[in-house]
C-alpha cells in the first residue's frame, strides 16, 4: 500500500475515533441530566414498628402491647427488643423479668405470671406427621438366575 493511503486511513481512523469518544460523552451527559429515579420499598430488615398504646378508658388504664421486634443469640449472649428497648436475660422490662430468650420467642415473669411474646405471632409451627404407606416392594432376581434360565433348553 502507498504512503498516502496509509496515512489516509489513519486520518480516518482517527477521526472515527474522535466521532465515538464525543458520541460516547454526549450520551454519558444526558444520562446525568436525567434524574433516575429508584422504587421507594421498605427496608426488610427494619424491625416492625411498635403500635401504639390505645388511650386510657374512663373505666381504667389499657395495658400496653408488647411487641417483641428482634432476638439475637450468640454463644455469649441473648438479647431482645421488646417495643424499641433492649433487654438481656435476667433484665427487666417494666416490672417483668426476662427469663427466657429463645430463637422463637421471649418468656417474661411479672407477678408470678408468665407472658411469652413470639417473634412471629402469626407463624405457627407444627411438626410434620409421617404417614407409612404400604407400597409392595420388587425384588429383583440375582443375575445369576436370569442367566440360568436364559441358558436352559426348552
Amino acid at each position: 500500500m502507498k504512503k498516502s493511503g496509509r496515512k489516509k486511513l489513519q486520518t480516518m481512523a482517527q477521526r472515527l475515533s474522535r466521532g465515538l469518544s464525543l458520541y460516547a460523552c454526549g450520551v454519558i451527559f444526558a444520562l446525568l441530566d436525567h434524574p433516575l429515579h429508584a422504587e421507594n420499598l421498605p427496608d426488610p430488615t427494619r424491625p416492625p414498628l411498635v403500635p401504639e398504646a390505645a388511650p386510657a378508658s374512663e373505666a381504667g388504664a389499657v395495658a400496653p402491647t408488647l411487641v417483641l421486634q428482634s432476638v439475637l443469640i450468640s454463644p455469649r449472649h441473648r438479647v431482645a427488643i421488646i417495643n424499641g428497648e433492649t433487654v438481656k436475660l435476667g433484665d427487666f422490662y417494666g416490672t417483668a423479668k426476662v427469663v427466657k430468650i429463645s430463637e422463637s420467642g421471649v418468656v417474661l415473669k411479672a407477678d408470678g405470671n408468665l407472658q411469652t411474646l413470639k417473634l412471629f405471632p402469626s407463624v405457627e409451627k407444627k411438626k410434620p406427621q409421617i404417614v407409612e404407606t404400604n407400597i409392595p416392594s420388587k425384588k429383583k432376581s440375582p443375575r445369576s438366575e436370569q442367566n440360568t434360565d436364559k441358558n436352559k433348553e426348552p
